[in-house]
């Protein structure tokens, strides 16, 4: 049992420490080649400024973004199993849902910048009013989504920020740091909602790039944190040492079962049963009863 729990663990550690890392340096690049955009409601400047992208390099740009988002979701899912295994499950069940709702969002809404950029500047070109109003809709449905996905993730690193300090997964400086950051995040998002609220505006916090880069980046650079900590620990323990002192105390919190013994652990079975006291041979027989007659 401790070496399927051993195996548990470095599985759960090098997929989160992939996911982590790589995701959150695609999207900390795609952020710093992201151009700035005009206010959401000003469609006519931002569809402006995206005809001088070139739709190449534009879909490239969304495609680091969408496998970005994908690996850190898949980093996301296999932290809230560690957290799980050391039974912070409420935590676990926030990370995971949270992460996996928000990483949809965003990855399906900018996956579709491969082919609306492409078609809406040409249906400007030829119908200028009705590429507008198009582009409209979708421009606000994308921004709205995207904003209640931001918020999930937040949450998320919210969660794993609190799950792994309290299970002694992540060090204080690290966990706080995420729980700070987020909470940062969900007070500019949760402000923006206020003030669209009032003036009627779509809400786009991450167009301007002190907040893309005062809380966007900082976020990432904690899923970098964490992921490369999960790898280094992953490195530095060999296979048969991550619960090698605590396996008894892990499957039985995590099967509710105390691990069975090894069988050369076991007593046997004739030291098990116990032993009958042997007649003495110097005691004489008991006589017999006589005969019926």
């Amino acid at each position: 049992m401790a070496d399927v729990m051993d195996e548990r663990f470095r599985a759960i550690q090098i997929t989160a420490g992939i996911g982590f890392t790589v995701g959150a340096i695609l999207v900390a690049l795609s952020l710093f080649l992201y151009p700035s955009l005009p206010p959401a409601n000003e469609t006519n400047r931002v569809v402006e400024e995206l005809s001088k992208q070139g739709a190449g390099g534009w879909m490239m740009l969304h495609a680091f973004l969408v496998l970005g988002f994908v690996l850190v979701g898949i980093g996301f899912t296999a932290y809230g199993f560690l957290l799980h295994l050391k039974g912070s499950s409420g935590a676990a069940a926030i990370t995971t849902a949270c992460a996996l709702i928000g990483v949809t969002l965003w990855a399906g809404f900018l996956s579709a910048e491969f082919f609306v950029h492409g078609f809406l500047m040409n249906l400007i070109s030829i119908e200028p009013g009705l590429g507008t109003m198009l582009f409209s809709i979708y421009w606000f449905w994308k921004l709205g989504a995207i904003a209640v996905g931001a918020a999930l993730i937040f949450a998320a690193v919210a969660a794993a920020g609190w799950g792994g300090m309290s299970r002694r997964l992540q060090p204080t400086w690290l966990g706080g740091g995420g729980m700070l950051f987020a909470a940062i995040g969900l007070i500019v998002y949760g402000l923006d909602f206020l003030a669209a609220s009032a003036t009627g505006a779509p809400i786009n916090p991450m167009r301007n790039p002190m907040v893309r880069f005062a809380v966007g980046l900082p976020l990432q650079l904690w899923l970098l944190g964490v992921g490369a900590m999960l790898l280094s620990d992953w490195w530095s323990k060999p296979a048969g040492a991550v619960v090698s002192g605590s396996a008894r105390r892990d499957t039985v919190r995590t099967t509710g079962r105390a691990p069975m013994a090894a069988t050369d652990q076991k007593p046997g079975l004739e030291r098990q049963k116990p032993t009958e006291p042997s007649p003495s041979p110097a005691e004489d027989p008991k006589p017999l009863p006589p005969p019926i007659p």
